[in-house]
């Protein structure tokens, strides 16, 4: 949550057309001196300009290409609430939002944002079903990570010929947090794993072997110990919806979100006047 410099930014965008025009009049009066519009105009440009006013082209285009109703705004404030619960208040002005308005349009922008990220991206009926298993399912698992695909696979052999998996572990894997705990990785939480690995473990039965799974790390070999399904979970088509945001968002990095940005401002014929922020969406800037 970002809006600490919401003050200033208002004043900033206030007084611009006034500026612009050269606008001597004071805005301070003292016996030490007078501070005009223009000066003033001048500190907050520099301190603010490029970062408010790139924020203020971004709602621009964005909101002219996609639209976010009220209704949307209101979900994702309640989720907000309902995860905070007696804290939301405190942490709410601790973000530094002035009141409910202030974070609603910190909302919205989050939104236009995904919306625009979401923009083209496909989800096949296949993923869907990996993030329901990973939405209804409790997996403790153990892994072996090799350097590469050729160790994996003799590994693996190994274990199909009988071998122990805490054994291998010991004599293979390049994890050293949890080689001499025969690779145990306690209860998984997919949000903190790399998506190759979530959905290799997730679709495991109990004290199911996995092949050979690559990720940044290397190569894993993995086994589900322990596999439950979780209490009154909603069913698939329950559940859609918010299993395809959540494989777009896996898919959206904020690589792609700063290139779909980009590519607004450039369609939209962005051009600025000011000749200190001109450069503001240039490849220099």
């Amino acid at each position: 949550m970002k809006k600490k410099m919401i003050f200033c930014l208002v004043l900033l965008f206030g007084i611009i057309a006034l500026a612009a025009c050269g606008n001597k009049e004071n805005i301070v009066e003292s016996e030490a001196g007078n501070i005009t519009k223009d000066e003033f105009y001048k500190v907050l440009k520099e301190r603010y300009g490029k970062a408010t006013l790139q924020e203020l082209v971004y709602k621009k285009v964005l909101e002219d290409k996609y639209d976010v109703s009220d209704k949307e705004v209101e979900a994702e404030l309640k989720k907000i609430k309902d995860e905070l619960g007696d804290s939301f208040e405190y942490a709410m002005m601790q973000s530094g939002y002035q009141d409910e308005d202030d974070l609603k349009d910190a909302i919205k922008f989050k939104l236009l944002q995904q919306k625009a990220a979401f923009d083209g991206v496909k989800v096949t009926d296949e993923e869907l079903r990996q993030q329901y298993n990973m939405e209804t399912k409790t997996v403790t698992a153990r892994h072996i990570l090799v350097k590469d695909e050729k160790t994996a696979k003799e590994v693996l052999e190994k274990l199909k010929g009988g071998e122990k998996f805490e054994d291998l572990a010991k004599k293979y894997s390049t994890d050293t947090a949890t080689k001499d705990k025969g690779g145990d990785l306690g209860e998984l939480n997919p949000d903190e794993l790399e998506r190759a690995f979530a959905v290799a473990a997730f679709q495991l039965n109990e004290n199911q072997i996995s092949e050979p799974v690559k990720t940044t790390y290397g190569y894993h070999i993995i086994q589900a110990t322990k596999v439950e399904t979780k209490k009154d979970v909603k069913s698939f088509d329950e559940m859609k919806d918010e299993l395809t945001e959540k494989v777009k968002n896996a898919k959206v990095d904020s690589a792609k979100m700063q290139e779909k940005l980009d590519q607004l401002v450039k369609d939209a014929g962005v051009k600025i006047n000011d000749k200190d922020l001109k450069d503001l969406f240039t490849s220099e800037s």
